[in-house]
């Protein structure tokens, strides 16, 4: 039987995995202090050229 971890038992794998589930699956940033996310970039930073540009 194949395991994901051999670090754990395969019940304490399943209790993590079970603990992450919502945490992966949230359609919202996973870092607990919010400073550590990335800024958005603002309205009027200029982008490098040829990203932008129509092909």
């Amino acid at each position: 039987m194949h395991r994901e971890s051999n670090k754990h038992g395969p019940i304490k794998d399943d209790e993590m995995k079970h603990e992450l589930e919502g945490t992966l699956r949230g359609n919202r940033p996973s870092r607990a202090e919010e400073w550590r996310d990335p800024e958005p970039p603002a309205d009027d930073d200029v982008t490098a050229p040829g990203i932008d540009e129509p092909r």
